[in-house]
């Protein structure tokens, strides 16, 4: 069975967030937690629920679609 490496998708999700430029200090404010966790969860977005992705994208307007695209493919 061929090796797949499983970062992948991390990496997308931080380019996604790097392409609506997305801080920490705004993820806090849309998360409602502290910079230091939102530093965390860019650093890692794979430690990001179903429910925080929801609401970055309501927050920050980015599309369901393309948050969709980036886990689907």
């Amino acid at each position: 069975m061929p090796y797949i490496p499983k970062r992948e998708n991390h990496e997308r999700s931080k380019r996604l967030l790097k392409g609506y430029e997305i801080s920490a200090a705004n993820l806090a404010k849309y998360l409602g937690c502290s910079e230091p966790t939102a530093r965390d969860r860019i650093k890692h977005p794979g430690k990001l629920t179903g429910d925080e992705w929801l609401t970055i994208s309501k927050r920050a307007h980015i599309p369901m679609e393309e948050i969709r695209e980036v886990f689907m493919s």
